[in-house]
């Protein structure tokens, strides 16, 4: 029985160290490291639409591709448009009139 406890003994130490030497071999974790400075720079621009201008929709869709290529010769590349809003008004039950704008983040490299 003294010879079944030895052999157990040396079995659960032989664990216990070869636990315990896995966590000092393996090597310790480094966090990534953080950039210096962003990547890029960020503007936003407003866009407005609104009927009342009388515009027709190929002269609005000329408008907004001259302020595009304005940016874009600039170096800045539209990327998301942040936010829509659209009022809608009505004027003595009759007329109705809706106003739209237009916010997007453009960015261009550092």
């Amino acid at each position: 029985m003294n010879a079944r406890r030895t052999w157990f003994g040396l079995a659960l130490c032989f664990l216990v160290v070869v636990t315990l030497a896995s966590g000092l071999i393996a090597p310790p974790a480094e966090a990534q490291k953080t950039r210096a400075e962003h990547r890029y720079d960020y503007k936003v621009v407003c866009f407005s639409y609104n009927p009342g201008e009388r515009l027709s929709d190929d002269a609005r869709a000329t408008q907004f591709e001259r302020l595009l290529n304005d940016y874009a010769r600039n170096g800045w590349e539209p990327v998301i448009d942040l936010l829509n809003r659209s009022t809608v008004q009505t004027v003595g039950g009759g007329v109705t009139t809706r106003d739209t704008i237009t916010f997007v983040a453009f960015r261009r490299p550092r």
